[in-house]
């Protein structure tokens, strides 16, 4: 299985939702790790409605020695409604200013993820907010199979994509993992004429070269539903996501050299 890493250079272009949604309709294990710098766990929001207290986050790892993470993460995870045996969430801080006392576990927390997915053949997606608050991207990146980069497809976001990459790619190319990285566009014109919904061709013409994976249908009411349908545009376009993700995994592998590919 495979370590992937959500992200986006802008606010709310759908990580958290496509993330819930990849743990419900998957056909694997798949553990959720809530990174988002901002805090508060939107992800128990959305999946239990509010009334799951949220006393428990990846904070509680600051207080146990790296080699007891992977105990300690599945100690703190929660199954999701629905696939309790399948799919687990471990929320994300309370309160952003909690952030600042991470720092030091994001580097092993990234090598424990790592061999959750190897060991217990669980995919884990790390949700990790909008690039850059957290300050603790390239520590996860070092383990992670992709990175996917989420965007929407407003002239504004691509204008914020189109400057942003270039960053994140030599931030990849340090650590020797640039073909990790792939864009994600949010599809649909839900946002009004005005605001045009540039196409998958269109924003590879500005990525030079980071590949753009079909993306994900954007649908509001869908992705903030505690019912996870597998069938309707929204589910459907997350499913096509997940099988692109999966044989971009694989190609990062190949060019990285990289023994035993996700599978």
């Amino acid at each position: 299985m495979a370590l992937h890493i959500l992200t986006s250079l802008s606010g709310s272009p759908g990580v958290t939702s496509t993330a819930m949604t990849w743990g419900q309709i998957s056909d694997r294990p798949t553990l959720i790790i809530e990174a988002d710098p901002a805090g508060g766990s939107p992800m128990l929001c959305i999946g239990w409605g509010g009334t799951h207290p949220h006393n428990r986050s990846i904070l509680d790892l600051a207080v146990h020695p790296p080699g007891e993470y992977v105990e300690r993460i599945w100690e703190l995870a929660i199954p999701l409604p629905g696939r309790e045996r399948q799919a687990w969430l471990v929320p994300t801080v309370g309160l952003a200013a909690q952030m600042r006392s991470l720092m030091s576990v994001f580097g092993p927390l990234g090598e424990a993820l790592a061999r959750i997915s190897r060991d217990s053949h669980v995919d884990v997606l790390v949700d990790l907010g909008r690039l850059g608050a957290a300050g603790a991207s390239t520590q996860l990146w070092q383990h992670a199979d992709t990175v996917l980069l989420f965007t929407d497809t407003t002239l504004q976001a691509l204008n914020t994509l189109a400057v942003g990459a270039p960053a994140v790619v030599d931030e990849l190319d340090a650590i020797g993992a640039r073909h990790r990285l792939a864009v994600v566009p949010v599809l649909g014109d839900d946002k009004g004429a005005s605001n045009r919904p540039y196409g998958v061709r269109e924003i590879a013409g500005i990525t030079d070269g980071v590949p753009v994976l079909p993306g994900v249908a954007r649908d509001a009411k869908a992705a903030g539903s505690r019912t996870w349908g597998r069938r309707g545009r929204y589910p459907l376009s997350v499913k096509r996501l997940i099988a692109s993700v999966d044989q971009h995994a694989r190609e990062a592998h190949d060019v990285l050299g990289i023994q035993g590919a996700p599978a």
